[in-house]
């Protein structure tokens, strides 16, 4: 029992941790439902006590809706929820007012309501217009005059449009949401799971062919990417909204100092790093295919497909090898060799050393802060100098050997070709995060 009751109190404490850190998601979860929680009061307190509505709910029901993830969100939905609500009590106020309370006026307000819901400029607030039109048809109905019909359907557009200031006016001024930071763990997101991949496969090449398990496990884990792609530019997306309409000074200073373009191009050219891993992999998974079935041809059109059009996030880690790596020359032990090609198990070796620098490239991305960015983005770069180093010495290798690299029979041509791109972007992206380092001291010049 004692230690049951000691384990309740560590997740608490550690709950409380989280709650520290402004960041965390405990801390923004907690916030969102205080926040929802006081706009759904107030809204009630007007609507019962002031007004003294007939149904006060709509209006604390609008106000917890429009506690959005941002101010510019909770501005944009509350006018589409405000402009469907009104859609779907005029169009009961139209049909109904003309027709009466039949099944008759009931299933043409139906028809009406979802009609108009499809309108594109509602957005996610289309599905409303029937919900109101529905709400509003009951409130019709138990109505006793025209007089009080109308007044009724009045007061539902009035206590929507209470809702909806009173929960927009609480995002605004009462901690503003700020996700600018989401844009930092989306291309951290990536990067390590380019890192990791990388720093699974290493080892394997490092002593010679891989087996046919291993590069199936390789090309399975770089093709289910989809979701996390997904996900970080939905970040970044997010990050970049909540400075908008953002009355805070801090993020006032943020839109003079910071874009979001360096980001957005770094998250890109991660999401083309991951894309060319996947070839890579495919390439080496290939070759045990073909020497299952010799006279199979040679294309791999079933997983050409980007791997940001993948479904999943899951990511099953593969063993990077046994034996002490600490000296990678004693624990190789003898190269596995390809009857087939001699020097296929050489080259690996050396084309894991340029794959061990890019993963080295995104172990330093994986750690992104804006805060070190300059620090940061020096270390990309002498990272992006050692790793085109490597670039070169796999084309050297190839040229000593005589690899052939337009043999489609041969995997030579497409890992080089991927090497190259990646090698590219990796510059490309220390650049990009350099001159973006730079504009902020530019600008306060």
């Amino acid at each position: 029992m004692g230690t049951r009751v000691r384990e309740k109190w560590e997740r608490v404490a550690e709950w409380g941790g989280r709650l520290r850190h402004p960041e965390s998601g405990a801390r923004r979860s907690l916030l969102l439902i205080l926040k929802s929680a006081l706009a759904a009061t107030v809204s009630w307190f007007i609507s019962y006590e002031l007004i003294d509505a007939t149904s006060p709910a709509f209006a604390p029901f609008s106000a917890v809706l429009m506690v959005q993830v941002t101010v510019y969100q909770s501005v944009i939905q509350s006018l589409r929820y405000v402009g469907a609500v009104a859609a779907g009590v005029a169009v009961q106020a139209v049909l109904g007012l003309s027709a009466g309370p039949d099944l008759i006026s009931f299933a043409l307000v139906a028809l009406a309501a979802l009609v108009i819901s499809r309108w594109r400029v509602l957005g996610h607030q289309g599905p409303q217009v029937a919900t109101a039109a529905f709400f509003a048809f009951a409130t019709y109905t138990s109505a006793t005059s025209n007089s009080d019909q109308v007044r009724e359907l009045g007061q539902i557009v009035l206590l929507v449009l209470i809702g909806s200031a009173v929960g927009v006016a609480v995002n605004v001024l009462i901690a503003p949401p700020l996700r600018y930071r989401s844009a930092e763990y989306g291309i951290r997101a990536l990067a390590q799971e380019i890192h990791d991949l990388l720093d699974a496969m290493t080892p394997e090449l490092g002593e010679g062919a891989p087996g046919a398990d291993t590069t199936k496990g390789w090309r399975d884990r770089a093709s289910r990417t989809g979701s996390l792609i997904t996900q970080s530019r939905e970040g970044l997306r997010t990050a970049r909204e909540s400075l908008r309409l953002n009355p805070r000074p801090w993020a006032r200073r943020r839109r003079r100092h910071l874009t979001f373009q360096a980001y957005e191009q770094t998250m890109e050219a991660l999401v083309r790093m991951i894309s060319q891993v996947a070839a890579i992999t495919r390439t080496l998974d290939q070759r045990h295919r073909e020497d299952e079935d010799p006279g199979s041809d040679t294309d791999t059109s079933e997983d050409t497909e980007d791997s940001d059009g993948s479904d999943g996030s899951g990511a099953p880690r593969e063993s990077g090898g046994s034996g002490d790596f600490g000296d990678p020359e004693a624990s190789r032990g003898p190269v596995a060799e390809d009857p087939r090609d001699p020097e296929y198990a050489p080259f690996l070796r050396g084309y894991s050393t340029f794959l061990s620098s890019v993963a080295d490239f995104t172990e330093v991305l994986a750690t992104l802060d804006e805060d070190h960015l300059r620090e940061q983005a020096d270390r990309l770069g002498e990272a992006a100098g050692h790793l085109e180093e490597c670039r070169r010495e796999v084309a050297r290798t190839t040229d000593d050997h005589g690899l052939s690299l337009t043999d489609p029979t041969e995997p030579y041509g497409v890992l080089v070709v991927e090497a190259t791109r990646l090698s590219e972007e990796c510059r490309y992206t220390a650049e990009v995060l350099s001159h973006s380092a730079d504009e902020p001291a530019a600008e306060g010049r």
